[in-house]
């Protein structure tokens, strides 16, 4: 079935559109106290540039939090980084930050860490835009992957972060 057919069983209702497809708007999706609460804490962590971790059984609505709390930010004053299968091995989380904003990785893993570094220090004090960076189905990342985030999310001596990050563990 092609991008802009409609299902058999919706035109049989008589409606225009599949109700309950993945591209529903943020603003369209049905507001639950769980759902509401996760956003909200999402958020948070957005304002005070935290790490939060969203957690739930599998089909609870983990991603589609993440995605209501990070479509709901002003664009000129935050950077979302969605990295929706982070499994890309300790260098590939530098290469995807630097390129999300906007530049070539250095070859090698040193350089693309003080690259990365730079970059989201360079958001910060000079676009005035914090970077969230969203991390969908952390679970299956290692533990030397997960370890490689904590360098990322220290400044100044450990008295700020430079972003804030949200990650969705199942």
């Amino acid at each position: 079935m092609s991008a802009g057919a409609r299902a058999p069983w919706a035109a049989h209702f008589g409606l225009a559109a599949t109700p309950f497809g993945k591209a529903i708007a943020a603003a369209d999706l049905f507001g639950r106290p769980s759902h509401d609460e996760a956003v909200a804490r999402v958020r948070l962590c957005v304002a005070e540039s935290l790490l939060g971790v969203v957690t739930g059984e599998v089909g609870t609505g983990k991603t589609v939090a993440l995605r209501a709390a990070t479509a709901g930010l002003d664009p000129t004053a935050h950077q979302v980084i969605d990295v929706a299968d982070p499994a890309f091995g300790a260098r590939g989380l530098y290469v995807t930050v630097v390129r999300a904003l906007g530049a070539a990785p250095r070859f090698l893993r040193a350089e693309v860490m003080a690259q990365a570094a730079a970059l989201l220090a360079a958001e910060e004090s000079e676009r005035r835009r914090r970077v969230v960076l969203v991390l969908d189905e952390a679970h299956l990342l290692p533990p030397e992957q997960l370890e490689e985030l904590r360098p990322l999310t220290s400044a100044e001596m450990d008295s700020r972060s430079p972003f804030a990050q949200a990650v969705d563990h199942a």
